[in-house]
């Protein structure tokens, strides 16, 4: 995890900010910054701290933590001159906010962007960080964050439940650590559990409707069965749960949390961070013992 946040902030985020003059303060790699002080407390080379941020193209949010649970990583002063918000933090207190406009020019010039459909010549983006809390161990901020991460998941269940009692579906069973099961056949083979080969078919969506993935549509040019070996860290911890449950033959939708799927990170444009996934899946076969491909690529990062 070292320095997390800065590789995060490269990753991008987003937050619309008004077109106020904030009076901005630049870095010797033309970073703009202002910070909002409502801390006392400074931070602390090398200690572990967690922030809500999020960066912004124009209208168009890239990237944001502040509607889910914040990100945390090492405070390296030895991290400099980046043209991202670590450049300044050292000026930071806990509990301070700030906001940054970093130029897209100036990422393409450092090898950190690519001019594209999204970047654009002459644009900025900007963002939004908040300070929310310093670690001084490892140990102490992964407790904190596995806090975070279930109060995450549980806000996330929350909202497909809701959405499955929006589309009055009332027959979802909860299973394993929040994946909600709606079986539409049930299969009469082998039951499936942890160690076992499995083939599966699928078509993955997002809540809006969307498909990302599937392995029954032409158009994603990939249409064998989908195999690997359950409970091996295969596939998202969605399939492995929800698929546990299955017979061989069961046709069901699983309706997977972020937070058991791909959290934070992005899987292309086609899956933002945070997407609570769902998925139409038949279980064509169960073979116990069986031995599947040694690095199967998990459904929805860029299929088989």
């Amino acid at each position: 995890m070292r320095n997390k946040l800065a590789l995060l902030a490269l990753a991008s985020g987003v937050f619309i900010m008004s077109a106020c003059n904030y009076n901005y303060v630049k870095t010797d790699t033309g970073l703009l910054y202002k910070i909002f002080n409502k801390g006392s407390k400074k931070l602390e080379p090398n200690h572990w701290l967690k922030v809500h941020y999020s960066e912004a193209l124009g209208d168009s949010v890239l990237y944001s933590t502040f509607e889910h649970m914040p990100v945390y990583g090492r405070h390296d002063t030895s991290l400099r001159n980046q043209h991202h918000f670590v450049d300044f933090m050292d000026a930071m207190k806990i509990g301070d906010s700030a906001v940054f406009v970093r130029s897209v020019d100036t990422l393409v010039k450092r090898g950190q962007l690519m001019y594209n459909e999204v970047f654009k010549k002459g644009q900025t983006i900007k963002g939004k960080l908040v300070i929310l809390g310093m670690f001084d161990t490892q140990e102490a901020m992964q407790e904190d964050q596995a806090k975070e991460t279930e109060l995450e998941k549980e806000k996330e269940i929350a909202g497909l439940e809701k959405y499955l009692q929006d589309k009055k579906i009332t027959n979802a069973q909860r299973v394993g650590k929040g994946v909600l099961v709606v079986v539409d056949k049930p299969g009469t083979g082998i039951a499936a559990d942890s160690g076992d080969q499995v083939k599966v078919m699928y078509t993955g969506y997002l809540k809006n409707g969307s498909k990302f993935d599937s392995n029954m549509d032409s158009s994603f040019y990939h249409t064998d069965p989908f195999v690997f070996t359950l409970g091996t860290n295969a596939v998202i911890q969605g399939w492995d749960e929800g698929l546990r449950t299955m017979k061989q033959g069961t046709k069901a939708r699983l309706f997977i949390p972020a937070m058991l799927a791909y959290g934070p990170q992005s899987q292309g444009e086609k899956l933002p961070s945070f997407s609570d996934l769902i998925f139409e899946v038949e279980l064509l076969e169960v073979t116990k013992g069986g031995n599947a491909p040694a690095e199967p690529k998990a459904p929805g990062a860029g299929g088989q």
